[in-house]
C-alpha cells in the first residue's frame, strides 16, 4: 500500500500564527517535482552517464564485429632479381588482389567478448539510473534543507517578537517600580540569546540557499514540504532489505560488472587455443614482366594456427582476468554490506521518528497551554520572570522539534526510496508527490 509521508495536518495547525501567515503569502511556489525535472535535464552527472552508455553501445558493436569476416584489397608493386630455368632475369610485378578472411574458431573468445560488452552495458544502464536517483536525492535534500531552515527562521522570528514584547512589558513594569532592575537585565540577556540563535539560523539558511542555487541554477522560491508516496512505510526491515538488495542500482551495476569480468576470463583464455581461419583470395589485376611460368588467379585457404608467445604472457593475462573477476565479486559484497548497514540504521531512525511524532505534537499543545497559564500567573505574581521565559523557550523548542521530526521523516523516506531505485519515479509521476501547501 502506498501512503503519503509528512508533513501532517496537525503539524500546520500547531504552528505559530506568523508561520501560517508566511505559508499563506501570495506567490508562486516551487514544487519539488518541477525542480527535480529541471535539474535532471542539465546535470553533468546525467550527461556523463548518458555518454558512457553510448560508449557501451559502441563497444557491443565492436565486439559483435568479431563474428563477421574481413574484406580487403591488397596491391603489390615490386622489382626483383629472379632466376628462371637457370637464367637470371629482372622481374617487375604490379598486382592487386581482393580477399575475404574469416576466423572460424579461437576458443569462443568472440562470444565471450560480446557477452562481456553486454553485461558492461547493463552495468552502465544501472549507473545511469543510479545517477538519476543520486541527483534527485541531492535536489530533494537541498530543497528540504532550505525548507527546514526557512521554517525554523519563521518560528524564530515569532519567538523573537514575543521576547521583544516581553522585554518592552518588563521595561514598562520596571519604570513603574513593579519589578526589579535585575529582571530587566535577565529578559534583556534572554533576548540577546534569541537574537544569536536567529543570526546563526540566517547564516545556515544563506549557506543552504547558496548550495541550492548552485545545484538548481536559480534561487529557491516559496518552498513547501513534499508528501512523497512511499512503499517502505508498510514494510518490515527484512522486507525492505530484500527489496533494496534487488532494486538498488549500485548493487545491480556491481553485479553486472562482476559477470562481465567473469566473461573476460574466457576472452583471455582464448589466446591459449589454436586459431582456425578461412581465406578466399582472387586476383583483380596482374602485370608481371617477364611473365612467370605459373600464376595464381584465385585461391582458398583453410589455416589452423597455434601460437604461444614465450615468456608466459598468455597465461599471465588469464591469471590477471581471474583476479579482476575476484576483485569485482568482492566489490559486490562490499556494496551489499554498505547498503545493508545504511538501510538498517536509516530504517531504525525513521521508525523511531514516526513513533515519537504524535508525542511531539502533544508536547507542542502542552507547552502552548503552559505559556498561556504562566502569563496569567505572572500577572497575578504567582510565577517568576524566569518561569515565563523558560516556558516560552520550551514551546519554541517543542515547535522546532516537531518541524525537524517531520522533515527528518521526509528525508529518511526519500533516501530509502533512492536506495530502492524508486525516488525519481515517485517524484516525477503525478500521483507520486502531493505538495503539503496545497492540502
Amino acid at each position: 500500500m502506498r501512503t503519503l509521508l509528512p508533513v501532517r495536518r496537525e503539524f500546520f495547525r500547531l504552528l505559530p500564527p506568523l508561520l501560517l501567515l508566511t505559508l499563506a503569502l501570495p506567490g508562486v511556489a516551487a514544487p519539488l517535482p518541477e525542480v527535480v525535472r529541471a535539474v535532471l535535464q542539465q546535470h553533468p552527472d546525467i550527461h556523463s552517464s548518458e555518454a558512457l552508455l553510448s560508449a557501451a553501445d559502441e563497444r557491443i558493436i565492436q565486439a559483435r564485429s568479431g563474428y563477421y569476416p574481413t574484406v580487403g584489397l591488397e596491391a603489390v608493386a615490386s622489382d626483383s632479381n629472379d632466376e628462371q630455368f637457370g637464367t637470371p632475369l629482372d622481374r617487375t610485378t604490379r598486382r592487386s588482389d581482393a580477399f575475404v578472411r574469416w576466423n572460424l574458431f579461437r576458443g569462443l573468445a568472440d562470444q565471450q567478448t560480446v557477452a562481456a560488452a553486454q553485461h558492461e552495458r547493463e552495468a552502465t544502464v544501472a549507473d545511469l539510473d543510479e545517477a538519476h536517483e543520486r541527483v534527485a536525492l541531492q535536489v530533494a535534500q537541498a530543497y528540504l534543507d532550505v525548507f527546514r531552515l526557512s521554517q525554523l527562521l519563521a518560528m524564530g522570528d515569532e519567538y523573537l517578537a514575543e521576547h521583544r514584547r516581553l522585554n518592552d512589558d518588563i521595561g514598562t513594569r520596571a519604570e513603574l517600580g513593579r519589578i526589579s532592575v535585575a529582571d530587566v537585565e535577565y529578559v534583556r540577556s534572554s533576548l540577546i540569546q534569541a537574537e544569536l540563535q536567529q543570526s546563526q539560523l540566517r547564516g545556515q539558511l544563506r549557506g543552504a540557499e547558496q548550495r541550492y542555487r548552485l545545484l538548481v541554477g536559480e534561487a529557491p522560491q516559496m518552498l513547501s514540504e513534499p508528501m512523497v508516496a512511499s512503499t517502505p512505510v508498510d514494510l518490515s526491515l527484512d522486507q525492505l532489505m530484500e527489496r533494496v538488495l534487488m532494486g538498488n542500482r549500485r548493487v545491480l551495476a556491481a553485479q553486472e560488472r562482476a559477470i562481465a569480468r567473469g566473461e573476460e576470463v574466457g576472452v583471455a583464455a582464448g589466446g591459449l587455443y589454436p586459431s582456425l581461419d578461412l581465406e578466399v583470395r582472387r586476383t583483380l589485376s596482374a602485370n608481371i614482366d617477364p611473365v612467370p611460368v605459373t600464376q595464381t588467379n584465385s585461391s582458398t585457404q583453410l589455416q589452423l594456427r597455434y601460437q604461444l608467445p614465450l615468456g608466459g604472457g598468455s597465461y599471465s593475462r588469464k591469471r590477471e582476468a581471474v583476479q579482476r573477476k575476484l576483485a569485482a565479486q568482492a566489490a559486490v559484497d562490499i556494496e551489499l554490506l554498505r547498503i545493508q548497514g545504511e538501510v538498517a540504521q536509516l530504517w531504525s531512525n525513521w521508525q523511531e521518528a514516526r513513533i515519537i511524532a504524535p508525542r511531539l505534537a502533544e508536547r507542542v499543545e502542552a507547552s502552548d497551554r503552559v505559556v498561556s497559564a504562566y502569563d496569567l500567573q505572572f500577572s497575578a505574581a504567582r510565577r517568576s520572570l524566569a518561569d515565563l521565559i523558560s516556558a516560552r523557550g520550551d514551546r519554541y523548542r517543542a515547535q522546532s522539534d516537531l518541524l525537524n521530526n517531520g522533515v527528518d521523516q521526509s528525508v529518511a523516506s526519500i533516501r530509502l526510496l533512492s536506495m530502492l531505485g524508486q525516488l525519481r519515479e515517485s517524484l516525477l509521476t503525478p500521483e507520486g508527490v502531493v505538495q503539503a501547501a496545497g492540502k
